[in-house]
């Protein structure tokens, strides 16, 4: 049974933070992989979607997501989150016009990022099922067993208002 704490220190996770101005908390915690850390930086430095929709880049539009998450805003359902399949252990989406970041749910407020892909991609090739398999798969060998995994798929399950 691994821990938060055991997940940071091997190096599977590392804490997400976004800048926040003087007056702003985070009230909610990020967590990313190294492979979607690795897919944050490819945006970061520019990285763009064919056919981008959203007015934003692809980077500011996660920017704008997590700092919304981070901060405790209200997060619409369906459009700026969702699970992927209502199951015990459900693997949730986070949304942006642009792109797609999979991942589950630790506790309540606390967001494990695994892949990121663009919203396109993910829609014409159908990917939900593989994304939800591959960190079904990820959460079995990292030992994260029911302690780590919010077991609800109701919003009100994973985020506080």
């Amino acid at each position: 049974m691994s821990t938060i704490e055991d997940l940071v220190a091997t190096g599977a996770i590392s804490r997400i933070e976004v800048e926040l101005d003087g007056r702003e908390q985070a009230q909610r915690l990020l967590y990313g992989t190294p492979g979607f850390i690795e897919w944050l930086r490819k945006l970061v430095s520019g990285e763009e979607p064919e056919g981008r929709v959203g007015q934003a880049t692809a980077a500011e539009q996660i920017d704008q997501l997590f700092h919304a998450f981070l901060i405790g805003a209200p997060l619409i359902h369906i459009r700026q989150f969702r699970y992927v399949r209502a199951e015990s252990n459900a693997v949730w989406e986070l949304k942006t016009p642009d792109t797609r970041i999979f991942g589950w749910f630790m506790k309540r407020d606390c967001f494990v990022c695994v892949f990121g892909d663009w919203a396109d991609k993910v829609k014409d090739h159908d990917l939900y099922r593989g994304y939800r398999i591959a960190i079904r798969r990820l959460r079995r060998e990292l030992g994260v067993d029911d302690t780590l995994c919010v077991q609800g798929v109701d919003p009100g399950d994973v985020l506080s208002v």
